[in-house]
C-alpha cells in the first residue's frame, strides 16, 4: 500500500534546487552587498543630475532677468504689477506674464513642487513653486540695474540668509542653514555676469559655509536686498 505523499518543506525545496539553506543565505547576503555597492554611485549620479539641472535653470533665469532689464530701462524685475510684488513669485510672474518664458517649471528645483496651475496669466503660481531668491536694490520694491557689478548674485537657492557686504572687497562666505533645496550640500547661484555655479558647502568649525559666495573682488558697496518667496 502506498504511503500518503508528504508535504515538501523549505529544506526540501532548497535541496531540490541544488542549494542548501546555508548556501541560500550566503547567496542572499552576497546579492545585498552587491546592491549596496551599486546604490552609492547611482545615488551620487542622480544628485549630480539634479544639481546640473538647477545650475542650468539658474543660468536661464539670469538670462531672462537681463533681457527684462534691457527692455525696461536697465532695471531688473521686482514683481511690480503682480499680486506678489517684492516676492520671488512676483518676479517669476513678471517673466512669465511678459512672455520672457512660457515654462514655469524652471522656477522649481530639488524638492520644490513644480508649478502645475492652469491660469493663463500664471496668477496661481505660489511661493511653494519657487526655489529661488533674487537680489533687489535698496528695498524689495526697487530692482538692481545693469550698472551693478557682474559679480553680484542675481538669483540663488532660497532658504539662506544673505547679508550683502556694505564695504568693498570683503566678500561673503555664505553660512548654510540647511533650508535650501540642497540642504547643507551647497547652493546654486547665478551672477549678473551670467556665470552660474553650484558652490559646495565646506565645514568651517561648527558651521558649513559656501566660500566665495560673493567674491572679495566685488567692489560695489551699494545697498542690496534679498527678495524671497
Amino acid at each position: 500500500m502506498l504511503s500518503p505523499r508528504r508535504l515538501f518543506s523549505s529544506g526540501d525545496a532548497s535541496r531540490a534546487s541544488g542549494l542548501t539553506r546555508f548556501e541560500l543565505l550566503v547567496l542572499v547576503g552576497i546579492l545585498m552587498i552587491l546592491a549596496g555597492v551599486g546604490f552609492g554611485p547611482i545615488t551620487e549620479h542622480l544628485e549630480k543630475a539634479k544639481i546640473n539641472r538647477a545650475v542650468e535653470s539658474a543660468r536661464t533665469i539670469n538670462t531672462l532677468l537681463s533681457q527684462y532689464a534691457t527692455d525696461n530701462n536697465g532695471v531688473y524685475p521686482v514683481g511690480e504689477s503682480t499680486s506678489a510684488a517684492g516676492k520671488s513669485e512676483g518676479i517669476a510672474r513678471n517673466l512669465l506674464e511678459n512672455n520672457y518664458t512660457p515654462d514655469a517649471t524652471i522656477f522649481a528645483v530639488g524638492t520644490t513642487v513644480p508649478y502645475s496651475g492652469k491660469a493663463s496669466d500664471f496668477s496661481d503660481i505660489a511661493a511653494a513653486n519657487i526655489s529661488w531668491d533674487f537680489t533687489g536694490g535698496a528695498t524689495a520694491s526697487t530692482g538692481i540695474t545693469t550698472a551693478a557689478s557682474d559679480l553680484l548674485p542675481t538669483v540663488y537657492g532660497t532658504g539662506e540668509n544673505v547679508t550683502y557686504p556694505t564695504s568693498a572687497g570683503i566678500g561673503l562666505d555664505l553660512t548654510l542653514s540647511g533650508n535650501g533645496p540642497f540642504g547643507k550640500k551647497g547652493i546654486v547661484v547665478a551672477y549678473k555676469g551670467n556665470n552660474a555655479a553650484f558652490i559646495q558647502g565646506t565645514a568651517s568649525g561648527t558651521t558649513v559655509e559656501c566660500p566665495g559666495f560673493i567674491s572679495t573682488a566685488f567692489k560695489d558697496a551699494g545697498p542690496y536686498t534679498q527678495i524671497r518667496p
